[in-house]
């Protein structure tokens, strides 16, 4: 039996709209294409936590004390250059942040506070690094001026 397509005004292909056909083809390419995007997505990374060795610091005549911090990631490893900073904004730093080392140390050092009515200061530690969440951690700070 011969087919004559020339007479099919309605573009049907087996049975099927040419237009479904279509829109079969575009869904099923454009699929695809954002299953290959979404391959190349890595998993998000996080810093989990700050590890700071100093709970409580006494705060004498607005000198902090060293405050020393190990970050770590969401696989609880050490991570390298990552900036910390003490983020409140009574605070002030010989530096704008410090530098995590290799093993994901770094130690905040001659930051000072400047008068402040309170006996007592919740010191917000934060760390940054590009391609992770920022995260913080507090420090509780005793005050004590002379």
């Amino acid at each position: 039996m011969h087919w004559n397509l020339a007479g099919n005004r309605r573009g049907g292909i087996e049975g099927l709209p040419l237009q479904l056909m279509i829109v079969i083809m575009v869904a099923t390419m454009g699929s695809a294409v954002i299953m290959g995007w979404m391959g190349g997505i890595d998993t998000p990374h996080y810093i989990h936590s700050l590890g700071i060795e100093e709970n409580v610091v006494v705060i004498e005549d607005g000198k902090i004390p060293d405050i020393h911090v190990c970050v770590l990631d969401e696989n609880d490893e050490p991570l390298k250059g990552v900036s910390v900073v003490i983020s409140n904004k009574q605070v002030s730093g010989p530096v704008d942040y410090v530098v995590t080392d290799g093993d994901g140390k770094a130690t905040l050092s001659g930051w000072t506070l400047s008068s402040y009515p309170k006996d007592t200061i919740r010191l917000t530690v934060t760390a940054y690094l590009a391609g992770y969440n920022e995260y913080s951690e507090q420090v509780e700070g005793l005050i004590r001026w002379r």
